[in-house]
């Protein structure tokens, strides 16, 4: 990679694409966006914002599984609570509904895990670092999209 690539102007580019984590879905529009523009210009943003863009599709996917599935936790945990206020109105909830009330914090907790690591991703971008996600920098690296300067190439 050149010097040059990690300008103050791309390491923005970079560091926006992380940081949109924040807005999911118009995140991922524009680590597409911005990969398809920068690819010629600049190799540093192109993977930084494909990376990113990966990232929260896969993100954005395994959240909205998780909220599914608690959500169907949530409702067959009504059957119980229905049948009991018909046997017993003034009875407590069974155990099953609050158990599902309290794995709501699952998705909840991984949201807020993968959004702080995508908001690191956009700090150590915008400091001119070569950030990469776990599985996915390696695995877009082993398709060729990225290759990591050697102590020779920096020569």
């Amino acid at each position: 990679m050149e010097q040059g690539d990690k300008t103050t102007e791309n390491r923005l580019l970079a560091a926006v694409t992380h940081f949109s984590i924040v807005v999911q879905g118009i995140g991922i529009l524009l680590g597409v966006y911005l990969y398809v523009s920068q690819r010629e210009k600049s190799r540093y943003v192109a993977f930084q914002a494909l990376q990113a863009a990966i990232f929260q599709l896969i993100n954005l996917v395994i959240t909205i599984a998780l909220w599914l599935l608690w959500g169907v936790l949530y409702g067959l945990s009504m059957i119980p609570l229905i049948m009991q206020a018909e046997a017993n109105p003034d009875a407590a909830p069974p155990a099953v509904f609050w158990i599902s009330m309290i794995l709501m914090v699952v998705p909840l907790f991984y949201m807020i895990i993968t959004g702080l690591y995508g908001l690191w991703g956009g700090l150590r971008a915008w400091q001119g670092k070569d950030f990469q996600y776990l599985l996915v920098g390696s695995w877009l690296e082993k398709r060729g999209f990225w290759k990591k300067e050697t102590a020779l190439e920096q020569v």
